[in-house]
């Protein structure tokens, strides 16, 4: 196991854990080149301890942070002891994949739909306000200014949270308490529709690309991305672009796939209908597509209407009572916002289940 640890100034230490043990990369085999995979296993490791969070001398920020990790810690003992299962996502998950450091505003916890009104309930007898800030894939819990977003869906209605994320999520110890987070395919499939003028998480999919591709499960991967899996290739050609002396971790099957496809497609000439499906990656680049233009918008899967409408009857503050903070700002369909990054303990047992 590999331990990197970083203290100093008066603030607590960051640790990351990495297990030898690591996940098989679908199609690969499980035995032969062993001691090869440690050994690359055990050089990225070092890379990313080169990455662990820093420390810091500002009294005043510690302060405030220590409020704000404790807001964090106190959200996380309510849905574990009420039982509700989420999963960590945000910069605490991408900081346990990659060892890239960032600040971040809040704690971003991804649940099933009809889990939300449990998680309310937990979170408001621990003294949290909480309010449903788009039936379609978020809501809050607040105290004070600071929050917790609870999401269940991506803002376009693609990355619905099921069963297979909970399935393939990774176990990890985060702000001290054994939990899940949330599986580097699933975080690579809601970022890679992030296109915004003022957010792209091309960077984010491409690190997690690095530091994970050969122990992805490419085919659920590319399942996942179904019909819009040009928007995977999109993002696999950039990421062979930025690092070309690994580009054997995407494996050789799934780019001669995305060929295949493509020239499937070219072949085949124009799609029938004036369709843009801008709509999907960007809530405001696409306006004058669909404005001006008169093109068709993009449709994308719904998300699952089980809990709907219990969330919609739940006592919502008026919006008038807070500004919206973060995540699920007013707007078009399109992609969450906001900087994200832990500032806290991350432990991160990358293991793959059995059989997954």
């Amino acid at each position: 196991m590999f331990r990197a640890r970083e203290g100093g100034g008066g603030s607590p230490s960051h640790v990351l854990f990495i297990t030898q043990g690591g996940m098989v990369r679908s199609g690969s085999p499980v035995a032969g080149d062993a001691e090869h995979a440690l050994s690359v296993r055990a050089t990225r490791a070092g890379e990313r301890a080169a990455l662990a969070p820093p420390a810091f001398d500002d009294p005043a920020g510690q302060l405030s942070r220590a409020g704000e990790l404790e807001v964090r810690v106190r959200a996380m003992d309510a849905l574990l002891c009420a039982g509700v299962p989420f999963m960590v996502a945000g910069a605490y998950a991408f900081f346990a994949y990659t060892g890239i450091f960032r600040d971040t505003k809040d704690l971003d916890v991804m649940l099933a739909e009809r889990e939300v009104p449990a998680a309310f309930r937990a979170l408001e007898r621990a003294g949290f306000e909480t309010e449903l800030i788009d039936p379609r894939w978020i809501g809050k819990a607040y105290t004070g200014d600071r929050f917790i977003d609870l999401i269940f869906s991506s803002s376009n209605g693609l990355a619905v949270v099921d069963g297979g994320w909970f399935e393939h999520a990774r176990p990890a110890t985060i702000l001290g308490h054994s939990c899940l987070i949330a599986p580097v395919e699933e975080i690579i499939f809601t970022k890679a529709f992030v296109d915004e003028r003022e957010r792209y998480d091309g960077a984010d999919v491409n690190h997690l690309i690095y530091a994970c591709g050969d122990e992805m499960d490419w085919e659920r991967l590319l399942a996942r991305f179904g019909p819009y899996w040009e928007v995977l290739f999109a993002h696999l050609t950039l990421y062979r672009f930025v690092y070309p002396g690994a580009r054997s971790r995407v494996p050789g099957w799934i780019i001669d796939e995305l060929c295949r496809r493509t020239l499937e497609q070219t072949l085949a000439g124009d799609a029938p209908l004036r369709v843009c499906r801008g709509n999907l990656i960007s809530r405001q680049q696409y306006v004058h597509d669909y404005e001006k233009l008169g093109l068709v918008v993009g449709s994308a899967a719904s998300a699952p209407e089980a809990a709907r409408g219990a969330l919609c009857r739940k006592r919502q503050r008026s919006a008038a009572g807070r500004p919206r903070l973060g995540k699920g700002k007013p707007g078009r369909d399109g992609a969450p916002g906001g900087a994200e990054g832990p500032r806290v303990e991350v432990e991160a047992a990358r293991v793959r289940k059995p059989g997954s």
